[in-house]
Formats: structure tokens, C-alpha cells, sequence
């Protein structure tokens, strides 16, 4: 466990992230460093960060459980990545979007901040087949 959680503020993790996780059974932590940690249960996983100011410190939810809606896709197909300490992007099921960090100290939220892209290049369409008075006679 990181330096600056108890078993208070466990407990309240090991509850946003069951329901997030829709997961009833136990939760296996693991500690990624600067006060974040994934939760993984139910075939699948959440990352949460605690961040703290002033000693009022809450849970930094998971970015997938807003994308999952967003980019209709499950989210054990969904990848994160934390472009900077307020901003992440999100891809899975070739779509990819950035969500937004926002709110007090007290409740933060992801908010989506682009518009939702498709992450692959679409194929060039296929020529139109000739018809008979397209060809000419020989």
C-alpha cells in the first residue's frame, strides 16, 4: 500500500471500485506508485489515484467507467493512458477520445473533452463495378 492511505480510505476505494467494476467479489490491489492504485476482480480492472489537499484527500475515479459509454465499448477492450496530471485518452474498439479532470478536492470527475475519433484509418471504398454500356465493343 502507498504511504498516505489507511484503512478508511481503502475501504471507501474498495467500494467506488466494485461498483465501478460491477464486481462483487473480493478486489485484488496493486500499488502503482504516486498514490495510485488498480483494483482487478471480475475479469477485470480500474485504476484510482488518492489525491489530497490540505488533508481533505478523495478517489480520483477510474477514466474507463465514463469511456465505456462513450466509445460503446467493454471496458476490459479499453486502454488508458495519463497524458498529464488532469487530462487522459482512452482507446478500445478502434475509437479513441480525451477526458478532462475536473471538480474540487472533494468530488472529482472525468469529463469528455474531444469528440470521439475513430483510432484507425477507414478503408478507400471499392471501385463501382462497370456496366454493360460502360464497356466498349473491340
Amino acid at each position: 500500500m502507498g504511504l498516505s492511505i489507511n484503512s478508511k480510505r481503502y475501504a471507501n476505494l474498495e467500494k467506488i471500485a466494485a461498483e465501478d467494476l460491477k464486481c462483487s467479489e473480493e478486489l485484488t490491489p496493486t500499488y502503482l506508485g504516486e498514490n495510485q492504485y488498480q483494483l482487478s476482480g471480475c475479469g477485470t480492472s480500474g485504476t484510482y489515484e488518492l489525491r489530497c489537499v490540505m488533508g481533505q484527500c478523495s478517489w480520483v475515479p477510474d477514466v474507463k467507467a465514463l469511456a465505456e459509454f462513450d466509445l460503446g465499448c467493454a471496458r476490459a477492450q479499453l486502454e488508458s493512458t495519463r497524458l498529464d496530471k488532469h487530462t487522459a485518452g482512452v482507446t478500445g474498439c478502434g475509437k479513441r477520445a480525451t477526458y478532462r479532470l475536473l471538480g474540487s478536492r472533494y468530488s472529482l470527475s472525468w469529463v469528455l473533452n474531444s469528440q470521439v475519433s475513430q483510432d484507425e484509418v477507414a478503408p478507400a471504398p471499392a471501385p463501382a463495378p462497370a456496366s454493360a454500356s460502360d464497356v466498349s465493343p473491340l
